[in-house]
């Protein structure tokens, strides 16, 4: 009893401190965990926000890049973290696809993890090497099946339901190879040692514009204004990819309403800014700011509905 009273009493006081050391928040650099290596699309836009909101903030935005199980280790830290407002996580689709498809994750991330506040939005793109033959998603998936020994694609995560419907709804069965970040898989791709990669539209642009990746289709439910004349999965003959990606900032439960407050206002004038903005869209992500009265919803709308497609389409990796 003394035990169990005196846990509850160190509990207590650490919530008191927390909440107390609120009021001066943030009186030191403020880390921002990456679940992917350096390079890749969450890396990436992270970057931008990072420097953005430092300067907001008057305190450093540290990038912690903490790639591996298809991104858990790094959410995994965050929801395990001190809810104090010192440890971020750039979030995105993979929290809720790990969710719906993975047995085994060593948090929930609905009931682990605060949404903050939304950042931006875009497709993700299937491409494939610009030395190779298939100029379009039938003569893609006309190969796979002609070849099923060679074919290939390259993924960041195991349980994506884009990179597991596509093969489902296309009758494929390519080997899937796993990478800890977008920019690890690049140089294969790139070599034609994978037949092709449905990947976020900020580590392929550049590649497409350089003329290394050719563009056969994006998902969405619109043509990506980068690449007009590339078709909409739907539009190439591939149903039930219509999802595109997000990403958002994520604090741990428990962390005091004064903190979660003060960051989502911070970011939603962060994704504002002309210069963000600008360094988004050359990337291909479009800035889409969504403070936490909205952005929580939506990420529970985004749990539910990829909860929804596993089920249907009996999606799992475990």
């Amino acid at each position: 009893m003394n035990r169990r009273l005196a846990t509850l009493t160190l509990a207590a006081l650490s919530l008191a401190c927390i909440q107390a050391g609120a009021a001066d928040y943030p009186d030191k650099p403020v880390r921002m965990i990456v679940p992917f290596a350096a390079g890749g699309g969450v890396d990436n836009i992270s970057r931008v926000v990072a420097t953005a909101l430092g300067a907001r903030l008057k305190q450093p935005v540290i990038i912690d890049n903490r790639p591996g199980a298809n991104a858990n280790i790094g959410a995994d830290a965050v929801a395990k973290a001190q809810p104090d407002g010192y440890t971020l996580l750039m979030g995105a689709t993979f929290l809720s696809f790990n969710r719906a498809t993975m047995k085994q994750i060593p948090y929930d991330a609905a009931k682990d993890l605060i949404p903050v506040a939304r950042t931006g939005k875009a497709p993700f793109v299937l491409v494939v090497p610009a030395t190779s033959p298939l100029k379009s998603v039938a003569e893609l998936v006309a190969s796979m099946k002609a070849h099923p020994d060679k074919a290939s694609y390259g993924a960041v995560g195991a349980g994506s339901p884009t990179n597991l419907i596509f093969p489902k709804n296309t009758g494929t069965s390519p080997v899937q190879i796993l990478y800890k970040g977008g920019a690890a898989a690049m140089p294969d791709l790139i070599a034609g040692r994978l037949t092709y990669m449905i990947q976020t539209t900020s580590e392929v642009l550049p590649h497409i514009a350089s003329g290394k990746l050719r563009a056969l289709a994006v998902t969405g439910t619109t043509r990506f204004k980068h690449l007009p004349d590339v078709p909409t999965m739907k539009e190439a003959g591939v149903s039930d990819l219509e999802g595109t990606g997000w990403w958002g900032l994520f604090l741990p439960a428990r962390t005091p309403a004064s903190v979660v407050a003060r960051l989502s206002d911070e970011i939603q004038a962060v994704m504002k800014q002309p210069d963000v903005v600008a360094a988004l869209d050359r990337m291909g992500i479009e800035s889409a700011p969504m403070p936490a009265a909205q952005f929580q919803p939506f990420f529970t709308d985004e749990l539910k509905s990829y909860a929804d497609v596993a089920r249907q389409f009996n999606l799992s990796t475990e």
